[in-house]
């Protein structure tokens, strides 16, 4: 009779751990449905948490351009950094904040000013995108 009540308990909780994970693959998902801008420029920001994380790394090989927001040093990852690309026409690409310290994106090919803005900070990064090719860059900014 122990050993029928121990079984029921367990298939409870394989139950309520599938339910659990199901619910936050889901919500995961959800979370990084990938955003179109103005101009047509397809990204997904986010990396917040090893879930995300993974989430992230699943869907990095569709976007050409990676990048990373951090802090030099002790590495700790950033967010809502502001992140906008021009072409060498001026042009306007991406216009976001990143809700994560990943950012990916799927540019058209051509060179790129890629700036990112933190805390009041600005860095400014050239990147080139060549069809079939991507980039990945990584932006720290000290306290």
């Amino acid at each position: 009779m122990r050993l029928k009540k121990s079984l029921v308990v367990i298939a409870y909780a394989a139950i309520a751990m599938t339910t659990v994970s199901a619910a936050f693959s889901q919500e995961i998902s959800h979370a990084l449905e990938s955003q179109v801008t103005a101009s047509g420029v397809k990204y997904v920001s986010g990396g917040i948490g090893a879930g995300s994380q993974q989430a992230m790394e699943r869907v990095r090989k569709d976007y050409n351009l990676r990048l990373t927001f951090a802090r030099p040093g002790s590495g700790e990852y950033l967010s809502d950094v502001r992140v906008r690309a021009e072409n060498n026409s001026g042009e306007t690409a991406l216009d976001v904040v990143s809700h994560g310290p990943l950012l990916f994106a799927r540019l058209p090919a051509g060179s790129y000013r890629v700036k990112a803005d933190f805390e009041g900070k600005t860095q400014v990064r050239a990147v080139t995108i060549r069809k079939g090719h991507s980039r990945g860059l990584i932006f720290y900014f000290a306290k």
